[in-house]
């Protein structure tokens, strides 16, 4: 009876950790940002954290780096929204070794149609690893 429960209490506990393997990065700092841009591909939301309820899920994505920037950081906000010409949050860009290849910016209401953008984003993901492919062979 013991080994039922302490495998039923094992199995509770990796379904529990499971979702934190699928969330994003954040970057808080320009040295994570740095490093961010060697990646092949990733996708950075841009956000506040004052408009955190309209983010979108991009932890949903695979196959691509995922991160997310705060324009409240202190430290790094200010000059990532002048540096990367943030005009409105969330801003979602796909970077391919440090180069923007989309941007997808909210509009007035400031909330993205979830799963129209995730379709693109996955789309651009997709035909980005062909062509890559196809470039080596």
């Amino acid at each position: 009876m013991n080994y039922y429960y302490g495998m039923v209490w094992l199995l509770g506990l990796f379904l529990w950790q499971s979702p934190l393997y699928s969330q994003s990065v954040n970057l808080d700092s320009f040295q994570k940002i740095q490093l961010m841009s060697l990646e092949e591909c990733a996708v950075v939301q841009v956000n506040a954290s004052w408009n955190y309820a309209n983010r979108l899920k991009i932890e949903k994505l695979k196959d691509c780096y995922i991160a997310e920037i705060d324009l409240a950081n202190k430290n790094i906000g200010a000059v990532i929204q002048k540096e990367w010409n943030i005009k409105t949050v969330p801003t979602i860009i796909i970077l391919e070794k440090g180069k923007e290849v989309m941007r997808f910016e909210a509009g007035i209401s400031m909330k993205f149609k979830e799963d129209e953008v995730l379709k693109k984003i996955k789309e651009e993901i997709q035909w980005s690893t062909k062509w890559k492919k196809r470039k080596k062979v």
